[in-house]
């Protein structure tokens, strides 16, 4: 049975250029789509949040106008998240994980991990042990952000030329918040050094894979990018830090 460490921001507001804050948290189809992946395969999750602090979901991503999705799903999606607030509102503090005792990291996006993950050094912490470890780390969307609180003993970035994606640039011109980031995923990884991939075009799924590390582009790229890690577990679990593929 994979064990899975899904790491997710506690943060419910990101702080705009122009003054104002964006209300954030959790993107629901992220975490949602994934966790139905990992439940069919008998995975064990454990969720875990900076501080234990309360992981929300972003409103926006219950709304059709949000989400891109049916009226119908958005429903459905809001019935999920609420079916899961036990978990949700008590999730493990990620200073209490020791170790790389998780088969694997999952990291769903929304803009929340942009407000805390991305400096949090616990979650620095977790994944540069899983990555040491020879295990392998998935993040969608601007999951990927979480990456940057990484560092090793040495204080170098320990992923500089991985190939990976994230929410890209143009995505974020799509949604109208460009010009009002304090900084993009897109950005912020490739100043870092990491050999950035986005896919052919905006809101289609898409999926990097280099040794141990997964990503995912976009909402629509979560539950492939989940599907994609059960591979990993139960095909190529031990060998993560094999040669780049794609």
């Amino acid at each position: 049975m994979p064990r899975i460490l899904m790491i997710l921001s506690a943060a419910t507001q990101l702080p705009l250029t122009d003054g104002s804050c964006r209300t954030t948290g959790f993107w629901p189809e992220e975490v949602i789509e994934p966790l139905k992946e990992f439940a069919a395969a008998g995975a064990h999750i454990t969720l875990a949040t900076p501080g234990g602090r309360p992981a929300v979901p972003d409103p926006a991503g219950f709304t059709p106008e949000g989400a891109a999705l049916p009226p119908d799903r958005c429903d459905t999606l809001r019935r999920e998240v609420a079916a899961l607030q036990g978990l949700l509102a008590q999730p493990v503090p990620l200073h209490a994980i020791k170790g790389p005792v998780q088969d694997a990291v999952f990291i769903p996006g929304g803009y929340a991990p942009m407000a805390d993950l991305w400096s949090d050094p616990h979650c620095g912490r977790v994944l540069e042990e899983t990555q040491r470890a020879g295990r392998p780390i998935a993040a969608v969307c601007h999951g990927p952000a979480a990456l940057l609180s990484c560092r090793t003993p040495a204080g170098d970035w320990p992923f500089t030329g991985y190939r990976m994606t994230s929410f890209t640039d143009q995505e974020e011109k799509d949604v109208g918040l460009l010009d009002t980031l304090p900084w993009t995923a897109q950005q912020a990884l490739t100043a870092r050094g990491a050999d950035f991939r986005p896919g052919p075009g905006p809101w289609r799924e898409h999926l990097v894979q280099d040794r141990g590390l997964l990503t995912g582009q976009n909402p629509a790229s979560a539950r492939p990018l989940a599907a994609r890690l059960l591979a990993v577990l139960t095909g190529t679990q031990g060998r993560a830090n094999a040669a780049p593929t794609i």
